[in-house]
């Protein structure tokens, strides 16, 4: 009986201390990045959260419209553009440093890279002292929502104001390269790409050698140039001393919900701690077609092609011999062809088969029944909508992660790649040959069944592990032992020495016997000839 009541007593302790699923939890989104299409993807799980009796605080860029009654937005201020379609298409220009094989994939990643540690460290010194984000990290909260990209001035702060809480890290691309030593994550260069380059799983030797070099400088980079400069600010603004980001990183991250699925972007190795939920974003907001894109596309007889480059890239800034090309191009379909244009008309611009328009409802019309292919930038949110729709695609990426995410969208088999400087008419002639066939429109319906069926709804897998977390906080590490190990032993470099030594020290042994056996076998025979 005493053993009984002792249980009994453990279970309801552990009850009390554990909040099941309704329990009404203090949650905190972070997301200091101006870039809406990577806002997009985390809106739903956030306002989910709300709708399930959550206190839901998020400190971004963009507030969310028609917000549940336990919703707070902190809007952030910077002055830097909030990056919605505000990118000009002309600053990407051929540099004749690109033509050398060894500095191609270097210039490119390297310089998307350094653009992103500048956004990141503008808009550190932006936030840090804004009062409405001092008066928000105040507060205690059960679990921190916060994006993982370019930036680390959250931890920063947190330490600042004492916040202690588990953090969930949400990834709208790719992992970047820095953060895979954050859970301990294997990240073998010879089968992992990273983010920033046109490569999959299967790389070449140079390829190989690229991606080996470019995580050990970026890993380092980011940490000299962006980590370290954005705690001297803190400390500066504060007049304190704080620890390490990254070590800061390793002690509140609990786990990464990351926007993709192997589907789609290739099959990598994981922790329990990194849960793939690509597509979250999707079927939560039903947005109506305008009557007018409605008419357009019910009356095409051979069906539509949608083109468009995305929330970031202002497509209106391309320049006019690349416009020309594309016109040219696509004047000469039998298919329609829907443009989003933002200099277009308030209800559009037809010229011959090309309809331009200032906005679209771009999900809705990839589930179309009349839209048979999308051109698109390879920004990762049009990929998931386009598979998810099983429509081919001819993917033009012009940096960060597109490169990335059109190569293994054309690894899939229903995409086909032309880089936007290599951008011409029999390019685009033929990857438009290619994704109109009939054998990759039916491949395509293939493969998003496939990247479908899961054993959850991407959105339900986020609700529950960000409620896992309340739960169990950082109670229940799921990280590998590799996080708190230095580089040398998960590289088994002190092993390989060993064993190095280990064989040194036996051939050593084995010289010297052979070479005594041979003394006394040679030195005895010459004893006997002298006598």
């Amino acid at each position: 009986m005493r053993a009984l009541r002792t249980s009994l007593i453990a279970f309801v302790l552990t009850a009390l201390a554990c909040p099941g699923p309704g329990h009404s939890a203090r949650i905190l989104g972070l997301f200091p990045h101006f870039g809406k299409s990577h806002y997009m993807v985390f809106q739903p799980l956030l306002r989910t959260l709300a709708e399930r009796g959550h206190q839901v605080t998020t400190v971004s860029f963009f507030p969310l419209e028609n917000p549940p009654q336990n919703y707070t937005d902190v809007r952030l201020e910077s002055s830097v553009p909030h990056g919605v379609e505000s990118l000009d298409i002309s600053i990407f220009k051929p540099n004749p440093l690109m033509n050398v094989p060894i500095l191609n994939t270097f210039l490119q990643t390297h310089g998307t890279v350094s653009q992103v540690g500048i956004w990141a460290l503008k808009l550190c010194k932006d936030i840090i002292g804004q009062p409405a984000v001092a008066e928000a990290l105040k507060q205690k909260y059960d679990v921190v929502l916060m994006e993982n990209f370019n930036s680390d001035c959250m931890f920063g702060l947190m330490n600042v104001y004492g916040l202690e809480a588990p953090v969930i890290a949400l990834s709208s691309c790719l992992p970047m390269p820095w953060t895979p030593t954050r859970f301990g994550l294997p990240d073998n260069p010879a089968y992992v790409p990273l983010i920033a380059t046109p490569y999959t799983s299967k790389m070449t030797f140079k390829e190989r050698f690229e991606t080996f070099f470019l995580k050990l400088y970026l890993t380092y980079w980011y940490h000299e140039e962006v980590q370290e400069k954005e705690r001297a600010m803190i400390e500066k603004y504060f007049g304190k001393t704080i620890p390490d980001l990254e070590e800061l990183g390793k002690k509140y991250t609990s786990i990464l919900l990351v926007n993709t699925f192997p589907t789609l972007n290739g099959v990598r190795p994981l922790l329990p701690s990194i849960i793939e939920v690509g597509g979250m974003h999707l079927d939560h907001s039903k947005k109506v077609i305008p009557s007018y894109i409605e008419r357009f596309l019910n009356e095409s007889e051979h069906g539509v092609i949608l083109l468009s480059f995305g929330s970031l890239i202002k497509t209106a800034t391309i320049p006019k011999y690349k416009e020309e090309i594309i016109v040219n191009t696509l004047s000469k379909l039998k298919q329609r062809v829907i443009w989003k244009y933002e200099d277009s008309g308030e209800e559009g611009t037809l010229s011959g088969n090309i309809l331009r328009v200032k906005w679209l409802p771009q999900y809705e019309l990839l589930q179309h029944k009349k839209i048979v292919a999308f051109i698109a930038h390879g920004g990762l949110l049009g990929m998931t909508e386009a598979i998810s729709a099983g429509k081919p695609m001819v993917v033009v990426p012009f940096f960060g992660d597109q490169p990335a995410n059109a190569a293994a969208a054309a690894a899939v088999g229903f995409a086909k790649v032309v880089p936007y400087l290599e951008l011409n008419e029999k390019a685009l002639t033929e990857a438009l040959a290619f994704v109109l066939s009939a054998e990759t429109r039916v491949h395509a319906r293939r493969i998003s069944s496939i990247w479908r069926d899961r054993q959850a709804d991407p959105l339900e897998t986020a609700v529950y592990w960000t409620e896992r977390v309340i739960r169990w906080g950082n109670t229940a590490p799921l990280h590998s032992a590799a996080r708190d190990m230095p580089l040398y032993q998960v590289a088994l470099l002190d092993v390989i020495a060993a064993f190095i030594v280990a064989i040194l020290i036996l051939l050593a042994i084995s010289w010297y016997t052979l070479s005594m056996v041979f003394r006394l076998l040679f030195g005895k025979e010459s004893k006997l000839k002298m006598n």
